[in-house]
C-alpha cells in the first residue's frame, strides 16, 4: 500500500478561495451585462413636438384615473379605458401636433 495520499491543492482554502473569486466573477459579469433586465431605467416619455396644452390636460387626467386605481376605486381593466378616453377627451380638445394644435401655413 502506498504512503498516505495528500489532499489536491483545491480543497484547501486557497482553492475555497480561488473558487469564490471566480464565482463572484461571473456572477458580477453577468450582472452587468444583464444591468438593463435586472435594473430597467424609467421611462421618459417625449413631450417634444407636442402642443404643450394638450400634455397638461393628459398629464392631469391620467394622473386622476391613476389615483382611482390606487385607491381601489376602479380595477386595472376600467383604468386603461378611462385612461384612453382621457387622452382622446384631451387630443379632441387641444391637438397633440406642434404649433399649438395650429395647422401649419400653407404655401
Amino acid at each position: 500500500m502506498p504512503g498516505k495520499l495528500k489532499p489536491a491543492k483545491n480543497q484547501g482554502r486557497a482553492g475555497r478561495f480561488v473558487a469564490l473569486l471566480v464565482f463572484a466573477v461571473c456572477a458580477g459579469g453577468l450582472g452587468y451585462i444583464h444591468r438593463d433586465d435586472l435594473f430597467p431605467r424609467p421611462s421618459q416619455e417625449t413631450t417634444a413636438g407636442l402642443n404643450p396644452e394638450f400634455v397638461a390636460c393628459r398629464t392631469e387626467r391620467t394622473g386622476h384615473v391613476t389615483k382611482m386605481l390606487e385607491e381601489g376605486v376602479i380595477d386595472q381593466v376600467k383604468h386603461d379605458q378611462f385612461a384612453e378616453r382621457a387622452i382622446s377627451y384631451c387630443a379632441a380638445q387641444f391637438p397633440p401636433g406642434g404649433n399649438g394644435g395650429q395647422n401649419p401655413p400653407v404655401q
